[in-house]
């Protein structure tokens, strides 16, 4: 548990007695709204649950608890959110990272077109490691909100409220107030218009954060089977933060720390034109989009002297175009989609130049930026088919090709670089018969990053993976197995390896078998295996010649067989599991064991369902650890995970 000691006002202590009570009637939390959602306009959420999980792994500790809950009793409405995420590593630091959100919002509605609700909102984040003074933030607020109809499809909710934020030590609060409003379904001849606005203001001077947020959605159904959907927007948020000044700033201006504002903002529109009767058999999508962004960071507080080291105002401009093309054929016989997209970016950086800034250090500081800039696009093109040829044969082909080419401006960047890659799939799977099916799936894919400039040109390379998979899945009354067999081999060949020292081409293959059975005593008891086995070989490689000359090579073993009992729902679960790495050197070509790594020891399991809304998990298990050229230790590892759906 945190506890925050602030010297606050008769407000402040108010308002945080206020929020604390909406913190403890349920310790809970809620991830921050996005920019592009309503906050106080929404539909009730559908699901309640509460999920809780704890896992320690070596000597790391994770809890992660959510909660959800919407209820409506009469014409009181209440729904709260939270998330709270813990992180513990023992080491000599102790490293602790504790991050919570929490969000509740409740109302009573009056009338059907009136109604008027208080909402609470608070995000936490401690972490004990120094990270410039970001490692120990709060955001909290708490708002009064009204619900307004005033026609039909038309929504309107006003809002008004205080915010308590906390950033490096320094605590700000001020106004928060605005708007949201939300048009639904508005039908005008052929046309559906629906459409959200959100405006919202946080006044925690002498800081600023800001959302300006609408959208516009028209849909035209032209015939049956006909539909166009045009789609625009525009959002802005503003947010203010704490850095530190240096001496120059300080002396300056009279303050201990500067204020930095980013400003991004978007504009979009989007088509989507979709046609389910194409050429009777097929369907047609067909989309395009644009959207342009601009991101301006802007420093409170700036003079030449500090503009000539780092503290300068700048402005990135990105605009992307994007199309896509999608076809579909359904039949009894065959099923497959054919789908086109290409996509091109263009980002530019700039600075912003303010009064008094010499010209020298003005064409410096935009010279650096300048090496930011770039463009690139990427053109993609998949299919996928599934041909039934019976109720037993089924095959499944996949094809996907994509060509990226990334160039920049600045004569100083030298990223220029295309990017091929090509993946094709195959799988075939036949039912022999009513207990085993069988199948068999081969994989290739070829890829290839060439840059364009000789002082990056080592790093050319061409990657080729294939793999060969088989197996199947048997299932009967007593016995239900499932097992794989793999072969994989992944060659990177340096286009210009004999004058780059430091590259050499290589080879990895591999060999994966993986069996799970479970073998049913009785109606209670059944014995459950799971276990694998990789070989796995590494070496530097010749393409030419197609040989290789091995430099590493493993094996690594898995076992874990366990007696389960199946009593009232509930699962009870014991064995051993047995875990052990084998590392192989080659001394002239001679294959020596290097290293060994052993894991042994007891795993359990319970598994407990009530009433098909509650389920219990626990799963712990020992380790006994052996390893060459270190001493024998041993360690536990345990996962606690409950969810109730209520």
């Amino acid at each position: 548990m945190i506890i925050v000691k602030h010297k606050i006002g008769i407000l402040q202590i108010r308002f945080l007695i206020t929020f604390l009570f909406f913190v403890s009637f349920t310790k809970i939390a809620f991830p921050q709204t996005r920019v592009d959602s309503l906050e106080y306009i929404g539909s009730n959420i559908p699901v309640n649950f509460l999920n809780s999980r704890f896992e320690k792994q070596l000597n790391t500790f994770y809890l992660n608890t959510n909660f959800r809950l919407s209820n409506k009793l009469d014409n009181l409405v209440l729904r709260i959110n939270e998330n709270f995420n813990s992180t513990f590593i023992r080491n000599d630091a102790g490293n602790t990272r504790d991050e919570q959100h929490l969000s509740l919002i409740t109302k009573y509605i009056f009338t059907n077109n009136v109604s008027v609700g208080l909402a609470g909102n608070s995000s936490l984040l401690s972490d004990n490691r120094s990270l410039g003074g970001i490692n120990n933030t709060s955001v909290n607020y708490a708002a009064i909100f009204s619900e307004i109809r005033p026609v039909n499809n038309l929504l309107v909710s006003p809002f008004g409220g205080y915010s308590y934020n906390k950033q490096i030590g320094i605590s700000d609060n001020g106004a928060l107030y605005g708007l949201e409003a939300e048009l639904n379904n508005i039908d005008l001849t052929d046309l559906s218009l629906s459409s959200e606005l959100r405006l919202r203001n946080e006044d925690i001077l002498p800081r600023r954060n800001l959302i300006r947020y609408y959208a516009l959605s028209v849909s035209n159904n032209f015939d049956k089977g006909i539909n166009n959907n045009i789609k625009t927007g525009y959002s802005q948020t503003r947010k203010d933060f704490y850095i530190d000044a240096d001496s120059t700033l300080s002396s300056t201006f009279n303050v201990a720390n500067n204020i930095q504002s980013r400003t991004e903002t978007n504009y979009q529109i989007f088509d989507r034109l979709s046609y389910d009767g194409f050429l009777e058999y097929f369907t047609l999508d067909l989309a395009g989009g644009i959207n342009w962004k601009k991101i301006d960071r802007d420093f409170r507080y700036k003079t030449v002297e500090v503009a000539s080291r780092s503290t300068y105002d700048t402005q990135i401009d990105e605009l992307k175009l994007e199309f896509d093309a999608a076809t579909t054929y359904i039949s009894k016989f065959f099923s497959g989609s054919l789908r086109l997209n290409y996509y091109e970016r263009d980002e530019k950086h700039q600075v912003k130049r303010f009064e008094d800034l010499p010209d020298n250090i003005f064409e410096e500081k935009s010279e650096n930026e300048k090496q930011k800039n770039n463009n690139s696009s990427r053109a993609t093109l998949s299919f996928n088919g599934s041909f039934r040829f019976s109720e037993t044969d089924n095959l499944l082909i996949s094809i996907y090709q994509s060509k990226l080419i990334y160039d920049t401006q600045s004569n100083l960047n030298d990223d220029d670089r295309d990017e091929i890659l090509s993946i094709a799939r195959l799988t075939y799977s036949k039912k022999l018969s009513a207990f085993f099916t069988a199948f068999i799936n081969t994989e290739a894919s070829y890829g290839h990053t060439v840059y364009l400039f000789a002082s990056r040109s080592s790093n050319n390379n061409i990657n080729r993976i294939f793999r060969l998979r088989t197996g199947g899945d048997y299932y009967s009354s007593v016995i239900r197995s499932f097992n794989s067999f793999e072969v994989s081999a992944n060659y990177t060949v340096y286009d210009f390896e004999d004058v780059a020292i430091n590259y050499k081409s290589y080879a990895f293959r591999q060999l994966t078998c993986i069996d799970s059975t479970t073998l049913r005593l009785n109606k209670k008891v059944s014995l459950f295996t799971y276990g694998y086995l990789k070989l796995s070989e590494i070496g530097d490689f010749d393409w030419n010649d197609f040989s290789s000359r091995p430099t590493r090579f493993l094996k690594e073993i898995y076992l874990e067989p366990r007696l389960v009992l199946n009593l009232n729902k509930t699962i009870f679960s014991v064995g051993f599991r047995i875990f052990s790495i084998n590392t192989f050197s080659y001394q002239k070509n001679v294959k020596k064991l290097s290293n060994e790594y052993l894991s042994i020891g007891p795993i359990a399991l319970i598994d407990i369902l009530t009433l098909q809304s509650f389920n219990l998990v626990l799963k712990g298990y020992y380790e006994f650890i052996s390893n060459t050229n270190s001493e024998n230790k041993e360690q536990a590892s345990l996962l606690m995970q409950a969810n109730w759906k209520f």
